[in-house]
């Protein structure tokens, strides 16, 4: 297995329940992160788990877990103690077992400048014994916040590191988002430079509890992550956690199934494929749907209700926009492939042609440093109008761009906005002249007098200028019931990019009709 795959971590395998085993090939894991050792534990290698009194790491049990092709990283909790010996013999103990590599839980008991030193003669001494390439520390997910860990240390001897990235658990007064960037700059600032593969938290004991389609978002955009932790049952109820509820490979294996399976591999996207189109692609859609589990009726080539409840059904165990129709965010998910000059959108829904475009774009992650910037073809549509109106000079200097970019994927996307609505003092650069304009068109609707669509354009603010609504996005994808949405934007911080943001911040939404 080339990579590093998406992971979910245990913690007491015994009381997952008799059917753990089943369950993560349904979802699809294909590296799971089994805790094997705690210093402070009598034993410290967790043989059998000492909480619980049942097999925790075994020669079989870990060999159940490879027979299914799941890898497996033991980790455990270390103190920075002076018993190195007694701590290294537990562990080669685990990795005898047959681990595929071991990660160091290092946290608040290895702040004190004294147990440095211990850290490192471990780390040393494990060196050796792990697996190249795999050996792993997690800790704090913001290093700015906990200077006194040893970074440089675990920096310098680690292969990997494993941030505990919790956003549902920080209170830094930011969005989940910005929060999740903010612990990834962190480690840069620190001059960190082992791989980063974040560790999201899905815990009972959150009081925000992140969603399973953003939690599923985030899996998707960092290869690697994982997600601490699986649920386990407690006096008879199980915990609550979205960990069952996602899907954790990348590019699901697929095969026609029968006595000549084989893997199944789709055809390039080139349109969307939506209730009503026919052909070989729809006939493709519908067999690995069908082998991944789903009911298309008759796999026919004929993209009928059967076939738009499977892909309904797929789109919600994804954890992606439920729409209903495939583009290029669930073909991918579906692990096919597309060329993003190929895929012709039928255009008899303007908005969701705006918002598969605008998703396109914001995936480039585009950002402005100069006049010579690809980022330079949103800014350029208004400087001549802005120049007229004396708002900027002739130089072709940074300003704020969101509606710049929310203005081109309209224009590309053939929908008709002015660069400056009648009667305003502004163009569509600025935020407000898009919310006089939608006002005057009829298509402004307030926070909570609709339900967000995929394709509607979305005003709202940050979470520290609260109330002054001064940013505009194209909405992704809004399942309703989340506190949550997924945004297409420009100028976040000066880059594009595919977002998660909260309801709670949105002054109201834009739904073009025309």
């Amino acid at each position: 297995m080339t990579g590093h795959p998406h992971g979910v971590w245990i913690w007491n395998l015994p009381v997952l329940g008799s059917n753990y085993l089943n369950r993560l090939i349904q979802s699809k894991v294909k590296r799971v992160y089994l805790k094997v050792f705690d210093a402070k534990s009598k034993p410290m290698f967790w043989a059998k788990n000492p909480s619980f009194g049942g097999d925790q790491c075994t020669l079989e049990i870990i060999k159940q877990f490879k027979d299914q092709g799941i890898q497996v990283y033991g980790w455990g909790y270390h103190y920075g103690t002076p018993d190195i010996t007694a701590q290294v013999g537990a562990v080669k103990q685990a990795l005898d077992c047959g681990l595929d590599g071991y990660i160091l839980d290092l946290e608040v008991e290895v702040e004190a400048a004294s147990t440095h030193n211990d850290v490192k003669k471990l780390l040393q001494a494990l060196r050796p014994l792990v697996p190249a390439g795999t050996l792993g520390y997690t800790s704090f997910g913001h290093p700015g916040f906990h200077p006194d860990i040893p970074w440089k240390i675990l920096d310098d001897i680690c292969d990997l590191a494993f941030p505990q990235i919790y956003f549902e658990k920080f209170g830094f007064g930011k969005t989940n988002e910005d929060e999740v960037q903010d612990c990834l700059k962190a480690h840069t600032d620190k001059g960190l430079t082992k791989p980063i593969l974040p560790i999201w938290g899905s815990e009972p004991d959150s009081k925000n509890p992140a969603s399973a389609s953003e939690l599923q978002s985030y899996l998707n955009r960092f290869p690697g992550s994982s997600i601490y932790r699986l649920p386990e049952f407690r006096d008879g109820n199980l915990e609550r956690s979205q960990a069952w509820n996602l899907i954790y490979s990348d590019q699901p294996l697929v095969n026609t199934g029968g006595s000549e399976a084989k893997d199944f591999e789709l055809p390039p996207l080139t349109r969307v494929l939506r209730q009503g189109t026919k052909g070989e692609d729809v006939e493709a859609l519908q067999k690995i749907l069908k082998v991944l589990g789903f009911n298309v009726g008759d796999v026919d080539g004929d993209f009928g209700t059967d076939t738009e409840n499977a892909v309904r059904a797929f789109q919600t165990k994804a954890g992606i926009t439920i729409d209903g129709e495939v583009y290029t965010l669930t073909w991918k998910e579906l692990g096919g492939r597309f060329d993003d000059q190929s895929v012709i959108i039928s255009p008899e829904k303007p908005r969701i042609k705006l918002a598969n475009f605008a998703e396109n774009e914001a995936n480039k992650e585009l950002q402005w440093t100069s006049a010579s910037s690809e980022a330079e073809k949103y800014l350029e549509i208004f400087r001549v109008p802005m120049q007229r109106l004396k708002h900027i000079g002739t130089a072709k200097v940074f300003y704020d761009w969101c509606g710049a970019f929310v203005y081109y994927c309209c224009r590309e996307s053939e929908i008709d906005v002015p660069i400056q609505p009648d009667g305003f003092w502004a163009t569509m650069a600025l935020v407000e002249s898009w919310q006089y304009w939608a006002k005057k068109k009829g298509f402004w609707f307030p926070n909570g007098s609709i339900t967000p669509n995929r394709g509607d354009i979305v005003i709202f603010d940050w979470a520290s200028t609260r109330g002054a609504y001064n940013h505009i996005g194209i909405v992704r994808g809004y399942t309703p019931g989340n506190t949550t949405f997924l945004t297409s934007e420009g100028n976040k911080s000066n880059r594009s990019g595919n977002f998660v943001r909260n309801l709670s911040d949105v002054e109201g939404f834009i739904r073009i009709t025309i």
